[in-house]
């Protein structure tokens, strides 16, 4: 299933999560179709199929791994990044040589990510709890967060204390400690004060312990942070979350997967256009010596056989353009990349991508019954809607085939692909958003002054396919805009 969430004002994000496969590989097809009002004007008169393709933006990373808290502490997790950490500050401390730096590095960021990881899938289930009135186990659940969490950072800068009397202060691998600290620090106050807010609607007095606790928590996180003057114990506002956004970045680069760009659409396409232009340049030539041949030169039959010919060489040109976009689709796409592991630089996922602009009459019957507009019988009389249509043909590579095993990378089992989609093109002919309408006051015998905004919606249908396996998802929804950006995103019904 496609995720889809808004990014920033202008910026859609959409995420897949796909399982890497052991032994075969499998394909899917990813499709968006953006469906926007003609008086926008997003269209193939006013934008090319480039320029809109450049506002598609993805990139490919490992999941983060699934760990619990209670599977992060327990030492007999040979998984649990927590446990690899400890052997390899042990052997650090007997000499500095016997794990590479990368390796230590590695393993401090996946603490973090499991720990981020966690916290989100743990503040969902205690939101869910409070929806539910499951008091007890609420109660329960944030005891043993508040003991694993408090436990966690205990062994963290234990194993800080030990290594620094080791390593040089200003060392990389000593900084990593540090960093990882601090991250995990972070995430642990402001999850504590999300649960805390989360909970507080259930609590009585029996709960004030538990929520008491988790306030002392985050602020003695905080108190910390600034007496190891780390930038995230800041008072400046704009320096935390700086700093927040460097440590995510920090912490998630391990998790990234190196993108492989191919030349080979654009030396197709060169070679396509070389050939057309060589073919429009052919017909040219034998024209001229047709007129050459049969009529005296610079006489009015010769100058208009030369004219025609010149005229239908530009239009061959293009025609064969059209010809070679319509009979060779694989070789004409627009881009073709591939997601690298950074361990073992083995390809993890192929994909081929085409955007082009097409006709509402031109798209699939399940996507045209998806986006039918049931509410306005009067939809044919009303011009049609542009339609942008984005696809992207995933290849998932196996594990096996690179030479690997499961037992190898066992943390690494599912591929995320993030797509961020701009929407600056659609807010250029926009009218301003705020308007004001007059009504009569239904209460008094007066006018009602109401100030109201001018939204426009845009709508996105996307579809997961994938022939082999019988699979075929939608997901509809609608993209409600003004002059500043996205203003909220509704999910549609599909029937």
């Amino acid at each position: 299933m496609i995720d889809l969430r808004r990014h920033s004002s202008r910026h859609l994000e959409t995420k897949l999560i796909l399982p890497i496969p052991e032994t075969r590989k499998y394909e899917r097809e990813i499709h968006y179709y953006l469906f926007s009002p003609p008086q926008l004007y997003v269209n193939r008169s006013m934008y090319s199929e480039e320029h809109i393709l450049h506002k598609f933006q993805s990139h490919g990373r490992y999941s983060s791994p699934e760990i619990t808290l209670e599977e992060l502490l327990d030492d007999g997790n040979s998984l649990s990044p927590l446990s690899i950490l400890k052997q390899y500050t042990q052997e650090l401390l007997i000499d500095l040589n016997a794990v590479q730096e990368r390796n230590v590095i590695h393993e401090l960021q996946t603490v973090v990510n499991s720990v981020r990881h966690e916290t989100k899938a743990c503040l969902k289930d205690c939101k869910d709890m409070v929806k539910l009135g499951m008091h007890d186990d609420l109660n329960a659940t944030l005891m043993n967060w508040h003991e694993s969490a408090s436990a966690l950072l205990k062994i963290l800068r234990g194993m800080i204390s030990e290594i620094q009397e080791k390593v040089d202060p200003e060392s990389r691998l000593f900084l990593a400690y540090l960093w990882t600290d601090e991250a995990v620090s972070l995430i642990c106050e402001k999850h504590a004060i999300d649960l805390y807010m989360a909970s507080a609607s259930m609590g009585n007095e029996e709960d004030k312990q538990i929520l008491g606790k988790l306030m002392q928590f985050s602020r003695d996180e905080l108190e910390y942070r600034s007496k190891m003057e780390y930038p995230s114990g800041s008072t400046n506002a704009e320096t935390v979350q700086y700093r927040k956004a460097v440590l995510k970045k920090w912490t998630q680069s391990s998790l990234y997967l190196v993108p492989n760009i191919s030349k080979w659409p654009k030396r197709v396409s060169e070679i396509l256009a070389g050939i057309a232009a060589a073919v429009a340049m052919a017909f040219a030539l034998l024209t001229t010596i047709f007129a050459e041949e049969t009529f005296i030169k610079n006489s009015l039959q010769w100058a208009l056989i030369v004219i025609i010919g010149y005229v239908f060489k530009d239009r061959i040109k293009e025609w064969l353009r059209l010809f070679f976009n319509a009979v060779l689709p694989k070789m004409m796409a627009d881009e073709i990349s591939s997601f690298l592991s950074p361990k073992t630089n083995k390809k993890i996922c192929s994909s081929r991508i085409k955007l082009k602009f097409t006709n509402p009459d031109e798209i699939p019957t399940p996507v045209k019954e998806i986006r039918r507009d049931k509410n306005n019988p009067f939809r044919d009389m009303l011009p049609q809607e542009d339609v942008i249509h984005y696809v992207r043909n995933l290849t998932m590579h196996p594990l096996s085939k690179q030479g690997m095993a499961r037992d190898r990378f066992p943390r690494e089992n599912h591929f995320t692909l993030v797509t961020r989609i701009r929407l600056d093109d659609f807010l250029k002919e926009m009218d301003d958003p705020n308007d004001v309408v007059f009504r009569m006051d239904p209460d008094a015998d007066e006018l009602d002054q109401l100030n109201s905004e001018r939204v426009y919606h845009l709508h996105l249908v996307m579809r997961e396919y994938s022939k082999k396996e019988g699979l075929e998802l939608y997901t509809h929804y609608t993209v409600v805009l003004n002059k500043s950006g996205i203003v909220r995103l509704e999910q549609m019904p599909l029937s």
